[in-house]
């Protein structure tokens, strides 16, 4: 809080000044029944008053942090080049940006642009997900574990207002993506799970939400990347699947979330040979350009052209079968999945070609926009293509308007009580007994309890210790296994484990953009292997909860007693011990099968035991 409030007294110091700014173009909304504000603009951007130039920037979306900048630093400098000098049409805010500055550099920018902006941020799992100081929502994955779509829509909309209120207009979520691989290492918990049907309702639910607050949704990434074992930040993922086997599965919930209205859609840099087979070239330098892959060889041979960058695919499929009106988002084009194969210039040239309209996160954007406009000097690029895609574009900010942040209303907004309540509502819902022991639930105050934790993170915040420590009479022995961890450190934790009532086995495994695996260290799989070995009189049982890739539980498949708790996240960390004092119920269901320990729909049900918190600790 102390954080929140310093920045809020600097911008309310500030914003005096900012009243005086008037935004061209600048919208209000009103209902017009079909349950999306319509949006009123004093003076709707025209067509046929825009330069070639002024065209060509808005097709292009500008990425950067939201930080402290003074309005002479580079950084500064660089936005307002890219708003001003190349038009850019959009601006997304990545992590981790801070929320008053945001909302400060939203109004600056607006001001300058000619055409108002499109400002987006990755919003999967809510304004924490990007903006410091703001709750990080539970994953997707978690929501769905709940069985209850009505909490997508709730977090939708809270998500919208929230984002509506920093001055952003559009979010890239939600994740319409099938996780039917468990050895996907980019998609993971950011899915609502492998049912293609259940992903469709919980993908409309959000979107719902979301543009019930004039927020322009993003369904992502399409055809489908949950089927895959290779990161896209990487390299280019080849899915081969039939057409088919894409129908039944990847299309499912893109075609839900159209009917329910998205307004636009992010395709994925994938290979979809069934779909389109064109060859992608390999690109020599593109090896030296991912930041992800310099010590990596992992460059896709004999690929055909990503889905974002097919004409087939985009114009084809999305517009042309599935009827898709809105506008067409590329994934990142910063990606290894692109710069593998083609540089900044020719791959913004054939996303436009391919039927995008907005192209976020070049690699180099002055470049990328060098490239569009000598496409269309040549007619590589005609003039009517370019139209299509700019008319869309103003469509979509006439419909979204300008959303002029307001610091009080920021203040009483973001992060509101009723806002947290939702979001422990969903954490404390999603937690799912897979497995359990008699006799090991609940754990009781007067336990010896050792917490030993797994995790594949140098750096970790363990709330979990802390929560356990407000419950016993005695703080509990607490151990880590992390990637720097030596053989020392796991005998330590066995030993602590044999001097213990219970133990409490907590598994971190995260997704991470670029890493291209969910795993936990070597020696933590070891140690959790002997803490499960059959119980003895010397050796306590063990209660395992896993944060994170639910599939991790693979590496605890002996384990009799065993919690799901989707994430890292603060409400996760604290739902999973109220479900271990039962002092919350415990009904979540597993939206994946985690083969050789349970299977899709699994958990257990029990009802809280007693009516504690860590203010009023089990006695």
């Amino acid at each position: 809080m102390p954080l929140l409030e310093s920045g809020f007294r600097r911008f309310r110091a500030l914003f005096p000044a900012l009243l005086l700014v008037t935004f061209g173009g600048a919208c209000s909304t009103v209902g017009d029944g079909s349950g999306f504000p319509r949006a009123v603009s004093a003076s709707k951007p025209a067509l046929a008053d825009m330069s070639v130039d002024e065209k060509i920037g808005q097709l292009f979306v500008y990425s950067s942090t939201a930080r402290f900048m003074n309005e002479g630093s580079p950084e500064y400098a660089a936005l307002v080049h890219q708003v001003r000098d190349n038009h850019v049409g959009g601006v997304m805010w990545f992590l981790l940006s801070d929320v008053y500055e945001t909302a400060f550099l939203n109004r600056k920018l607006q001001a300058l642009a000619r055409t108002p902006l499109l400002i987006s941020a990755d919003l999967e799992a809510g304004p924490g997900m990007r903006f410091r100081d703001t709750t990080y929502w539970p994953w997707p994955m978690a929501v769905a574990a709940t069985g209850d779509p009505a909490l997508a829509e709730r977090e939708g909309a809270i998500v919208g207002e929230e984002a509506r209120a920093l001055g952003l207009n559009q979010i890239y979520a939600p994740v319409a993506d099938v996780n039917s691989d468990p050895e996907n290492p980019v998609i993971n918990v950011r899915s609502f799970g492998e049912d293609p049907q259940d992903v469709a309702r919980y993908v409309a639910a959000f979107v719902r939400g979301v543009q019930s607050r004039g927020v322009l949704a993003t369904a992502k990434h399409f055809p489908g990347h949950g089927s895959t074992r290779t990161d896209s930040h990487r390299s280019l993922p080849v899915l081969q699947a039939t057409r088919e086997q894409i129908e039944a599965t990847e299309l499912v919930p893109f075609r839900a979330a159209i009917a329910a209205g998205v307004a636009s859609v992010m395709t994925a840099h994938l290979s979809i040979p069934s779909l389109d087979a064109s060859p992608a070239p390999v690109r020599r330098e593109g090896k030296e350009d991912n930041p992800y892959t310099k010590d990596v060889l992992e460059v896709a041979q004999g690929a055909s052209v990503p889905a974002s960058l097919s004409a087939p695919i985009t114009e084809g499929l999305l517009r042309g079968e599935l009827g898709f009106r809105g506008l067409v988002v590329t994934d990142a084009l910063d990606m290894g999945g692109i710069q593998d194969h083609f540089d900044a210039g020719e791959a913004a040239v054939r996303a436009v070609l391919a039927g995008a309209d907005q192209l976020p996160k070049s690699q180099n954007i002055d470049a990328a926009i060098a490239g569009v406009r000598a496409a269309v000097a040549s007619g590589r690029i005609s003039l009517a293509r370019l139209d299509a895609s700019v008319a869309r574009i103003l469509a979509a900010k006439v419909r979204a308007g300008n959303p002029a942040p307001d610091p009080e209303r920021i203040f009483q907004v973001l992060d509101s009580p009723a806002h947290r309540a939702a979001v422990e509502e969903i954490a404390r819902r999603s937690v799912t007994l897979v497995r359990e022991e008699t006799g090991a639930l609940p754990l009781a105050r007067a336990m010896r309890i050792a917490h030993i934790i797994v995790t594949d993170q140098a750096r970790f915040a363990d709330e979990i210790s802390d929560e356990l420590k407000t419950r016993l009479a005695e703080p509990p022995s607490v151990f880590r296994i992390d990637p720097l961890s030596s053989e020392a450190d796991v005998a330590a934790a066995l030993a602590g484990a044999a001097a213990s009532d219970r133990v409490v086995l907590s598994l971190f495994a995260r997704f991470q953009s670029g890493k291209g695996s969910i795993s936990l260290p070597a020696l933590g799989r070891s140690a959790i292997e002997s803490l499960l070995r059959p119980a003895s009189p010397s050796r306590p049982s063990a209660v395992v909860i896993v944060f994170g890739s639910p599939y991790i539980l693979r590496d605890a498949a002996a384990a009799r007693t065993a919690i799901v708790a989707w994430g890292s996240q603060s409400d996760l960390q604290t739902a999973a011990v109220r479900a271990l004092f039962g002092e919350a119920a415990i009904g979540g269901r597993l939206p994946v099968t985690i083969p050789g320990v349970a299977a899709r729909g699994a958990g257990i049900v029990r009802a809280a035991t007693v009516a504690s918190s860590k203010e009023n600790p089990v006695r």
